[in-house]
């Protein structure tokens, strides 16, 4: 069987070819609709979003603090520089290097009224178990202290050893120490004194002394001198 193809046109009713148009004009704008979707513009990079910001509110008393200028503090005064020690000072104290006084002969005694006191109610209680000599030195030794704090007022006495340096001699109600020592600010110190006591030994009524030498270190084991009582 032979099948034979005819040249001759089709003719198509005008209502066909009007839908055929219809179909063939929306083909083509949906293919160019999809060209611009896929087009250049798809490979351009997306602009990205600014980064988010944190913001804190404050009121105007805390901005004003905030923007106001930092306080300068004033200067700190300094100590100027002390100046250095010369070759020739030393730790010696200035009280031991006084040069020794003169016999100061007191016109006031103060070991009487001192053992008076009601603070002295303990010391006055023992002076009254010793013998005469005993008590003797006792009361002079204390006046001893009073008159060198009184007279040299560099110094402060807190304990008179009559017979520290050289023996001691009493007679008839009288002290002679030619070699006593007494400590001022845990230091020694030469001192002469003679003293003439009452009767019943409760007061003095006659007194002189002169404050001698610094006594070295050296010397005070041998004379059984120590720099404060907690030493002994």
């Amino acid at each position: 069987m032979s099948i034979t193809l005819d040249d001759s046109p089709i003719d198509v009713p005008p209502m066909q070819r009007s839908a055929w148009s219809t179909v063939l004009s929306l083909g083509f704008h949906a293919v160019l609709f999809g060209l611009l979707l896929l087009g250049p513009n798809q490979d351009k990079p997306k602009p990205l979003l600014p980064p988010a910001i944190a913001v804190e509110l404050m009121t105007a008393a805390q901005f004003a603090a905030l923007t106001a200028p930092a306080e300068v503090p004033p200067p700190v005064a300094t100590a100027p520089p002390m100046a250095a020690a010369s070759p020739s000072s030393s730790n010696t104290s200035p009280a031991a290097k006084s040069v020794p006084g003169g016999t100061v002969r007191a016109t006031e005694f103060f070991a009487g009224s001192l053992l008076a006191e009601p603070e002295s109610a303990n010391l006055r209680a023992a002076m009254t178990t010793l013998d005469g000599s005993e008590r003797l030195v006792q009361l002079c030794s204390i006046e001893a202290i009073e008159q060198i704090r009184r007279a040299r007022p560099e110094f402060d006495p807190d304990t008179v050893v009559a017979y520290a340096m050289a023996e001691m001699a009493t007679r008839d109600g009288a002290l002679i120490a030619d070699g006593g020592a007494f400590r001022s600010r845990r230091e020694w110190y030469e001192v002469k004194f003679s003293c003439v006591a009452a009767a019943d030994y409760s007061a003095v009524q006659r007194f002189e002394f002169s404050v001698g030498n610094f006594i070295p270190h050296d010397k005070w084991e041998e004379h059984y001198l120590t720099a404060a009582e907690s030493d002994e």
